[in-house]
């Protein structure tokens, strides 16, 4: 339990400075198509990106610890609280004043991540049915489609519909992480369709969400992604995995999941001055 927060805590910290970043090195980036894949060949020239691709790669790759040892639903929200570490970077990196009203939505964000920590119960792992399997991949193709209406029809919300895409292919990768099951010869998880679909949703969604800063301040594009890559896997857990909350203690996670999401809209929808 204890090991399993930490590595969520360090995750957090990781895509939090990673997304500042990004953000830093999209503005120093020609802006392309709406949904253009050299966007990334451009933005590994600049070092700040690729620090972020550094720091995001062992952010994920520690949050495989956590999601293995904790419930879905506490693991995303831990992680989204790398939102309120991007917004307070972002202060001093990026010149964006926080409004009070962001400010009061990230100190109601760590309550509410405070509750499910105290109310999570550690879970083992269950291996996703064929069925499961089946959903994952079709979850995956709704969500290059969703990418191609948006890169289409986007219009002047383009950036914040570029952050849904990317909290949607975060949430399959979240699903896909959870559910992955190590084999004893572990070279053989090579065979395994979670392995490959942790890897084409994490390119998607890097892709959405690097296009989405260009489009998009960085506290809303976090906002959205994260917002949605703590409710959807979480839904999902509890659904469909078995994650529960502490006897006694379900107010508290209900409490402390509502604080989280409505941070996170409003850290969404506020829009402070630059």
């Amino acid at each position: 339990m204890v090991l399993g927060l930490i590595t969520a805590f360090v995750t957090a910290i990781c895509y939090g400075v990673a997304s500042v970043l990004q953000a830093l090195a999209a503005r120093r980036t020609e802006v392309g198509g709406a949904v253009d894949p050299r966007v990334l060949v451009r933005m590994v020239k600049q070092l700040p990106y690729l620090i972020g691709l550094g720091l995001d790669g062992l952010g994920f790759s520690v949050s495989l610890v956590a999601m293995a040892l904790l419930p879905l639903f506490l693991v995303e929200a831990v992680i989204a609280s790398s939102i309120g570490i991007t917004a307070v970077l972002a202060v001093r990196f990026l010149d964006i004043v926080l409004s009070r009203l962001e400010k009061s939505a990230v100190v109601a964000l760590i309550i509410g991540l405070a509750l499910l920590a105290l109310s999570a119960s550690p879970e083992d792992p269950q291996p996703l049915t064929d069925s499961g399997k089946v959903v994952l991949g079709v979850g995956f193709l709704l969500v290059l489609a969703f990418a191609g209406v948006v890169a289409k029809f986007g219009g002047q919300q383009i950036g914040i519909l570029l952050a849904v895409g990317a909290g949607l292919g975060f949430s399959g990768l979240g699903v896909a992480a959870r559910t992955l099951v190590i084999p004893d010869d572990w070279w053989r998880v090579v065979f395994e369709i979670n392995f490959y679909a942790i890897i084409l949703y994490g390119l998607l969604a890097m892709l959405l969400f690097t296009t989405a800063l260009q489009r998009a301040r960085v506290t809303s594009v976090m906002a959205v992604t994260f917002g949605l890559e703590t409710i959807l896997p979480a839904a999902i857990g509890v659904a469909f995995l078995g994650d529960h909350a502490r006897s006694g203690l379900v107010w508290a996670a209900v409490l402390g999941f509502v604080l989280a999401v409505i941070s996170i809209l409003v850290l969404a929808r506020a829009q402070p001055e630059e």
